[in-house]
């Protein structure tokens, strides 16, 4: 009876190491996969068209959204105070409560954050200069934009972004 118990004792210890190593495991792989992922903020005041390109964006990177100038600010400054920084920023121009350029200038003093600015309205051309010439945004597009032609875009300002990090 005694070597039943060692035994079951034993194969119990077993499954509490290999348990335990798959856990680790899994933790180091989430880990691995949160690093290896960039960090890609979407602030649009069009719930549908941040579903849309959160959905779009998700299988490549850590995305998360937000729907307002101010939530947009606030959410970039936590995850920096927290040390998760975010890579790049997709900032609609005409939000309800403010311009995307007041944004971007905002979000400039904090961080070194890439900005994609978009729009489905007119952006006066000398103010798109001006943002461009400052580094407050890295490029504009205009709405509406195909999924895969914005992947594309993303793709290669954060290949920009490792590039110069990886030389830096």
């Amino acid at each position: 009876m005694r070597h039943g118990i060692k035994s079951a004792n034993t194969l119990t210890q077993k499954i509490i190491n290999y348990s335990n190593l798959n856990q680790r495991r899994l933790v180091d792989h989430l880990r691995d996969f949160k690093t290896q992922h960039k960090t890609i903020m979407v602030c649009d005041d069009d719930e549908d068209i941040l579903k849309l390109f959160g959905q779009a964006l998700k299988s490549k990177y850590n995305v998360i959204l937000v729907s307002s100038g101010k939530d947009c600010i606030e959410k970039l400054i936590e995850l920096q105070n927290l040390g998760q920084k975010t890579h790049l920023l997709l900032l609609d121009y005409r939000l309800n409560s403010m311009l995307g350029d007041s944004v971007a200038r905002k979000i400039k003093e904090y961080s070194e954050t890439k900005i994609i600015l978009t729009s489905a309205y007119n952006v006066n051309d000398e103010l798109l200069r001006e943002l461009e010439d400052s580094n407050c945004i890295a490029k504009y597009i205009e709405k509406p934009i195909q999924l895969g032609k914005l992947n594309e875009i993303v793709a290669d300002i954060i290949n920009q972004i490792e590039t110069v990090s990886k030389y830096s």
